[in-house]
């Protein structure tokens, strides 16, 4: 049996930085949007996924780009439908999967919540960052984002 795996101390404060950094500017964009009326900030991810997707996934596959639970996902997608920001519809390829889609109203909600949620991207993130502090950051969390191996 071995020993704790021990991190290098600058690798450590990169990871602890980045997980302080994280949680402090989702709050603030969260909260930025609760404050203008605006969809919520889990809504809005919802809604900017499936637009960057062309308007609309798998249900399946919006999953693998949020970080929420299936039963999550399930509540939350019920409740967009419900509010008319998304319709579901049965895949036509696999008759146990859901196509979820936006709608004109989803569209209009991610249009006027992106105004916001954009504004303090730039606030809390972009506009504190120099150009090459922004091009190794972009560099870093691409290679991040691939798995190992991949």
């Amino acid at each position: 049996m071995t020993g704790p795996i021990k991190i290098e101390a600058d690798r450590m404060d990169a990871w602890v930085g980045f997980l302080h950094a994280h949680a402090r500017i989702i709050k603030a964009l969260a909260d930025e949007l609760d404050k203008a009326g605006q969809v919520s900030f889990g809504t809005y991810d919802v809604l900017a996924q499936l637009s960057e997707a062309g308007g609309s996934l798998r249900h399946r596959d919006l999953l693998e780009r949020l970080v929420i639970s299936q039963p999550g996902l399930s509540r939350k997608v019920e409740r967009m439908e419900s509010a008319g920001l998304v319709e579901r519809k049965p895949d036509p390829a696999d008759g146990r999967g859901v196509i979820v889609r936006l709608t004109r109203a989803g569209r209009a909600a991610l249009r006027a919540a992106a105004k916001v949620h954009m504004a303090g991207i730039d606030r809390e993130f972009g506009g504190r960052l120099s150009d090459d502090e922004a091009a190794v950051l972009a560099t870093a969390f691409r290679r991040l984002a691939t798995p190992p191996g991949d």
